[in-house]
C-alpha cells in the first residue's frame, strides 16, 4: 500500500509540474485534463500529463470509508491453466483488521463463481493461514480443463475475453479484531477492468505474466522482419556462471495477433516452465512468440520471414544470454507443432528436441527430421490423428525408432504415467502419444466425452513426465 501511495505521488508531482509549466492553475488543470469515461471512450491520443491525471483519478475513486468500517477496494489473483487464465482468488481489502473467527463460506458471495475458503490476512497476498488484517482472501474453486465448457462455472475465457474482474457481496455480518461489527448487506463490490492505464491496474494481480519480461522485438538482420516476443529469464542468471537450457513456444493459430498477454493467457503451454516448483528444479530461459499473423497452414505453405527470422531469433539469444545450446527445446501445439517441424528440417542443429501437439505437415517434406528427438501428442478425436500417422508412419519408414502409448485423457495421472512412462523411457527418439477417442473431455459427474483438437493442449503440458522427458534430452 505504501508503494502504491508513492506511485500516487510521483504522478501527482507530474500532474502540477506540467501545469506549472503551461501557467494553468492546478484547477484549471484538473478541469482540463481529467476527462470523464465517456470522454475517454472517444479518445485516441493522450499526453504523458492527461494520462497521469487519469491514474490519480482512478486512484481516488477507491472506496474511501475511513469515517466507517467496511470494503475499501476488491482485488483479483489470476493465474494459468490448461485452459486459460481464471480468477483463482479474490481479495476484499477492509478498512479495518477483520476477526477471521467471524467469515464462513456464506458470508461472501463471488458472482459466478463458487468460494472455497476463506482466510484472512495482513497483506494483499493469499495465504492458506488466517492471520489478523484487514484482507479477506476468498479462494475460488478451478475446475478441470477437460470439463467441457458448456459445464463449466471458473470463469474461463470467454471467446479471446480473458474474465479478470470479480464482484462481490458480503451478505453477513462480520466483525473487526477491535469488536465493530461490520454489517452484511447486498452491496455489489467490483474490481475495475482489466486496464488501469500507463500504470496497469493494481486491482488485477497477474502472478503468472508479471514473471515475463513482455513485447520484446528482434529485427531480423536477413529479412527485415520486426518479431514480437515475451522472454523469461531465470532467477540469478547474470551471477551463476552458468548456461541454462531455453525453450521456444509457438501457440496455435488462435493466439494470433498483437497481445503479449493474450498470447500467456490462453493455456500454459508457454508458462508452464515459468513456475517455482519448475525452475526450482529446471531453471532455463522461454520464449513466447506474438505472431501478428498466422503464417503457417494446413497446405504445406507459410512466410519465410517468419519461419528463418525465429530461427535467427534463437541463435541471436544464444549469442546474447548464457543459453546451453546443447539443451535448446521447441514446443508448440497445431501451427507451433507444424513451425517445430519445418525448423527442425530446415536446421538439423538448432534444437536438441520438440515437445509438439495437435499438428503435422507433408510427410515428404519432413522425413529428414527422423533421427531428432520428437514427443508428440494427438487426440485420436482430432482430424490431425490421421495426417500425424502418415508423419510418424514415414519417419519409421525412413529408419526412426518409435514408441507409441495411447492413455485416457480424463484417468488419473498414476494411471496415464504407468502407459506413458513406458514409451518415455524406451531407447525411441520418436514418442507418439495418444489420447484414447471418447476421453479427452468429460461432464460434470466425470462421465467420459469426446476429445478435440484443442482439448490436447489443455490436457498437454499438464501430463505426467513429457516435461522431464524433454528436458533429458540433448544433442
Amino acid at each position: 500500500m505504501r508503494n502504491r501511495r508513492k506511485w500516487i505521488a510521483v504522478l501527482c508531482s507530474v500532474a502540477m509540474a506540467a501545469a506549472m509549466a503551461t501557467c494553468v492553475s492546478a484547477e484549471e488543470a484538473a478541469e482540463e485534463e481529467i476527462v470523464t469515461e465517456a470522454e475517454a471512450d472517444e479518445e485516441t491520443v493522450a499526453t504523458e500529463p492527461e494520462r497521469a491525471a487519469q491514474v490519480i483519478v482512478a486512484e481516488e475513486e477507491v472506496e474511501d470509508t475511513d469515517g466507517e468500517p467496511g470494503v475499501r477496494k476488491v482485488y483479483t489473483v489470476n493465474h494459468i491453466y490448461g485452459d486459460g487464465q481464471k480468477v483463482s482468488n479474490v481479495i476484499v481489502e477492509y478498512n479495518t483488521a477483520i476477526s477471521a473467527d467471524s467469515l464462513t463460506l456464506d458470508t461472501f458471495e463471488v458472482k459466478d463463481r463458487t468460494i472455497t475458503a476463506v482466510h484472512t490476512n495482513d497483506e494483499c497476498d493469499v495465504t492458506e493461514e488466517n492471520t489478523d488484517g484487514n484482507y479477506v482472501v476468498l479462494d475460488l474453486e478451478i475446475q478441470s480443463p477437460l470439463l467441457d465448457d458448456k459445464y463449466a462455472t471458473d470463469g474461463r475465457i470467454q471467446g479471446m475475453t480473458v474474465i479478470d474482474s470479480a464482484t462481490v457481496i458480503q451478505h453477513l455480518d462480520i466483525t473487526a479484531t477491535d469488536g465493530t461489527v461490520i454489517a452484511g448487506s447486498e452491496e455489489e463490490h467490483s474490481t475495475s477492468a482489466g486496464d488501469g492505464g500507463i500504470m496497469g491496474n493494481d486491482a488485477v494481480i497477474t502472478p503468472d505474466l508479471d514473471k515475463f519480461d513482455d513485447n520484446h522485438y528482434f529485427n531480423d538482420p536477413d529479412s527485415h522482419t520486426v518479431l514480437h516476443y515475451n522472454f523469461y529469464k531465470p532467477e540469478g542468471y547474470l551471477e551463476s556462471g552458468e548456461e541454462y537450457p531455453l525453450v521456444l513456444f509457438i501457440p496455435d493459430a488462435s493466439a494470433v495477433g498483437d497481445s503479449w498477454e493474450y498470447i500467456l493467457q490462453q493455456g500454459n503451454g508457454g508458462t508452464v516452465w515459468t513456475s517455482e516448483e519448475w525452475q526450482a528444479e529446471n531453471p532455463c530461459f522461454v520464449v513466447t512468440m506474438i505472431y501478428a499473423d498466422k503464417y503457417i497452414n494446413d497446405y504445406w505453405e507459410y512466410y519465410e520471414d517468419y519461419m528463418f527470422g525465429t530461427m535467427n531469433l534463437i541463435r541471436y539469444l544464444e549469442e546474447e544470454y548464457p543459453v546451453d545450446t546443447s539443451r535448446v527445446y521447441t514446443t508448440g501445439q497445431s501451427m507451433g507443432c507444424m513451425a517445430s517441424m519445418v525448423m527442425m528440417e530446415k536446421d538439423p542443429d538448432l534444437f536438441a528436441a520438440a515437445y509438439i501437439m495437435a499438428g503435422q505437415w507433408d510427410p515428404e517434406q519432413v522425413k529428414d527430421i527422423k533421427d531428432q528427438n520428437l514427443l508428440l501428442l494427438v487426440s485420436e478425436d482430432d482430424p490431425a490423428c490421421e495426417r500425424l500417422d502418415k508423419n510418424v508412419a514415414k519417419w519409421e519408414e525412413e529408419g526412426g525408432v518409435v514408441a507409441r502409448a495411447t492413455f485416457e485423457g480424463i484417468a488419473d495421472p498414476e494411471e496415464q504415467a504407468a502407459v506413458i512412462d513406458e514409451a518415455l523411457s524406451s531407447d525411441a527418439n520418436i514418442c507418439y502419444l495418444k489420447i484414447a477417442s471418447g476421453t479427452g473431455s468429460m461432464d460434470l459427474d466425470g462421465n467420459a466425452l469426446n476429445g478435440s483438437h484443442r482439448m490436447t493442449w489443455r490436457l498437454g503440458y499438464d501430463l505426467p513426465g513429457v516435461k522431464e522427458w524433454l528436458f533429458s534430452q540433448t544433442k
